[in-house]
């Protein structure tokens, strides 16, 4: 009989009342739910350890103060204090069948070699955004010698995990070219039970002064990864028109920066930080959903959690960096690419759908429609617990059991 516990380690776990990236939270229940005893590892801003019950969850919170404003020295110093704290949590749980260890940041892969090296547990790699490629095409890590430091811990890690699963079908096959390990693709999730298309609230409008408008809304870390710059000049163009509001929901790093940049656009409004219950009130409000990013090829791959909490919302979507996410969006008609270095195309797409209400009304309903068969908690649950529910499944490989796209 294998032993059926799952130590689950992500440095940002986070549940529905805690807001932000809950993929975590719903996997690690997909598990509880089909047999697996689960024991999250993550961090909180806490001065103390702490080990919490949720919802049958055993949940392990490591001390660890850390903010998205950060520059990358102290980011550094957190990524490697929760990795040596990780270790060291994990290795003391008891009777452990498999670890499964999530980045970002790729440091966290140390976890997975210390259980495997140490305890003998085999451990399966999640991977949401290509590291170091990512942080090296930023411009970061510029030494060549440090860069193949990197990415020869980056192969390590590859090569001696269980499995691989990436969060978007581009990731999988960058990943797959490149190891000799299976690679698994399960996306991020659309909370279509949170999520719900619904008309817009009176009360919310007037909260927000978006009574009689389009609104577009961008939601999301305020990080430089987002060069949400691009939305104030569009914002800007856009100036002197009364019939869209622009709201940027979220914190961090560069928040002062963008609003002394929005000083004077009486179409933009900052939210702040919101949870999640608060971000699906704004979405009832919300027309439009904006995603930025920087345009660095390896960004093309990603897997943006606002882009599916966007679909289950069943908004329009623009993207402002191509991608697979954006072939797909527009193949599926719910959304568009608009250039960020010519901010005029935005206006010249969305006035398609603002001429005629129609076009938007079915563009959400197509966003609706995806979000619901193909990627719902439901099936990217069950595909999960897939990865795990194998007979002898260190010994052997089997590619149908990790919906390998390669053959």
């Amino acid at each position: 009989m294998i032993s059926k516990k799952v130590v689950y380690v992500y440095q940002f776990f986070r549940t529905p009342e805690e807001g932000g990236i809950i993929r975590s939270y719903y996997l690690s229940k997909a598990l509880l739910e089909a047999g697996y005893a689960v024991e999250v590892i993550t961090s909180h801003n806490e001065k103390s350890y702490q080990r919490k019950q949720i919802e049958g969850l055993t949940v392990h919170y490591l001390p660890l103060h850390y903010e998205q404003r950060y520059g990358t020295v102290r980011r550094l110093y957190v990524y490697l204090a929760f990795v040596i704290k990780a270790i060291f949590c994990a290795l003391k749980i008891k009777n452990v069948d498999r670890c499964y260890i999530a980045s970002v940041p790729l440091s966290v892969g140390f976890i997975g070699l210390a259980m495997k090296w140490l305890r003998g547990v085999p451990y399966y790699f999640e991977v949401g955004d290509l590291w170091p490629r990512t942080p090296i095409e930023m411009g970061y890590f510029r030494h060549r010698w440090i860069q193949k430091i990197l990415y020869g811990i980056e192969h390590l890690f590859y090569q001696n995990a269980e499995k691989i699963v990436g969060l978007s079908p581009a990731i999988q096959a960058d990943i797959q070219a490149r190891t000799e390990r299976p690679v698994a693709y399960i996306s991020n999730i659309a909370d279509c039970r949170f999520y719900q298309p619904r008309s817009k609230d009176p009360v919310l409008q007037g909260r927000y002064h978006t009574e009689g408008k389009t609104v577009i809304t961008y939601f999301g870390s305020l990080g430089k990864v987002v060069a949400l710059d691009v939305l104030l000049d569009i914002a800007r163009l856009g100036s002197s028109r009364s019939d869209l509001q622009f709201l940027i929901v979220g914190t961090g790093s560069e928040l002062a920066h963008l609003r002394q940049k929005a000083v004077g656009l009486e179409n933009v409004t900052f939210v702040g930080h919101v949870n999640k219950g608060q971000l699906r009130e704004i979405l009832t409000i919300t027309d439009v959903a904006y995603l930025s990013y920087l345009d660095v090829p390896a960004l093309r791959t990603n897997s943006p959690n606002k882009l599916f909490e966007a679909l289950a919302a069943g908004k329009l979507c623009v993207m402002n960096i191509r991608g697979w996410h954006c072939e797909m969006i527009e193949r599926e008609g719910c959304g568009f690419y608009a250039d960020q270095q010519n901010p005029q195309e935005f206006y010249e797409k969305l006035e398609w759908y603002l001429q005629q209400p129609q076009r938007l009304l079915e563009a959400g309903l197509n966003a609706r429609h995806l979000a619901e068969t193909q990627f719902s908690r439901e099936k990217l649950g069950a595909d999960f617990v897939a990865l795990f529910d194998v007979e002898q499944p260190f010994r052997s490989v089997n590619a149908s059991l990790v919906n390998s796209s390669t053959d």
